[in-house]
């Protein structure tokens, strides 16, 4: 099936890895011509090196804590695309921690990375898109329920909701989609990351963390970074023209909540 994506030009960040890496590659397979980002140079490298094979790829460092790096990554990522289609938004991950742990510094660099960047661009990137232009957000199953020692995240990521909810509003007029992706637990780094990091505070092995996490997902596994990347080819693909302002959970029905 032709989705549409062939010759669109796709800007990914957070690309280095995990969910953002996928997508930049799912996005290859289709045809798109695709400029990766990441705030880690060497990862950064590694990637395109892996995904020059695939397609037409290109790759900006930008750290998306820097408001000045984010509009030149779109700036830049304008121009050696010759226009942007698609923009994914993939974040890095906050520190872990709770409300009495976290210090001032942990709260505004939170904000910085979590919801600030992504403020910053889509305000930045729907100055270059036209008609038919497509803005991905991927957040977190935290926007729905809080989840354990990840108050940075249970508290800022739930701004996401409203921004794509507010943006989708004053950009159906020209034509873009803004919607959103909120993944569950997936098989990435960061993950692997808050496993040990709770299988140090529990005292417990990290395959007893893992048995509880997936009891309470009713597919009874985690994603693979490739299963969220289908959902954001398809909300980029013609096959959703009519969607925009939606938040989808690709989480293996771990979200208890209805709406």
């Amino acid at each position: 099936m032709d989705l549409g994506i062939r010759n669109k030009k796709v800007i990914v960040t957070a690309a280095s890895k995990g969910i953002g890496y996928a997508t930049a590659k799912r996005f290859l397979e289709e045809g798109a011509h695709v400029l990766i980002s990441s705030h880690d140079e060497q990862k950064l490298l590694d990637a395109y090196n892996k995904l020059k094979d695939i397609g037409d790829v290109y790759y900006l460092k930008a750290d998306l804590r820097s408001i000045e790096e984010i509009k030149n990554l779109i700036l830049k990522g304008n121009e050696i695309l010759n226009g942007i289609d698609v923009f994914v938004y993939v974040a890095g991950s906050p520190k872990p921690g709770n409300l009495f742990e976290l210090t001032d510094n942990d709260w505004e660099e939170g904000f910085k990375l979590l919801l600030m960047s992504a403020v910053v661009s889509i305000r930045e990137v729907s100055k270059f898109m036209k008609n038919n232009g497509r803005i991905i957000l991927s957040t977190s199953i935290s926007i729905k329920q809080p989840l354990e020692n990840l108050d940075l995240s249970n508290v800022i990521r739930l701004s996401l909701a409203g921004l794509i909810k507010s943006v989708s509003n004053q950009l159906a007029h020209k034509g873009i989609l803004v919607n959103g992706v909120i993944p569950g637990w997936t098989l990435t780094e960061r993950v692997d990351q808050l496993v040990k990091d709770r299988s140090r505070r529990e005292n417990r092995s990290e395959s007893d963390i893992i048995n509880d996490i997936v009891k309470d997902v009713p597919l009874g596994r985690m994603a693979l970074p490739e299963e969220v990347a289908n959902v954001i080819i398809f909300l980029a693909s013609e096959l959703s023209t009519y969607i925009t302002g939606a938040l989808i959970p690709v989480d293996g029905g771990y979200i208890k909540a209805t709406f």
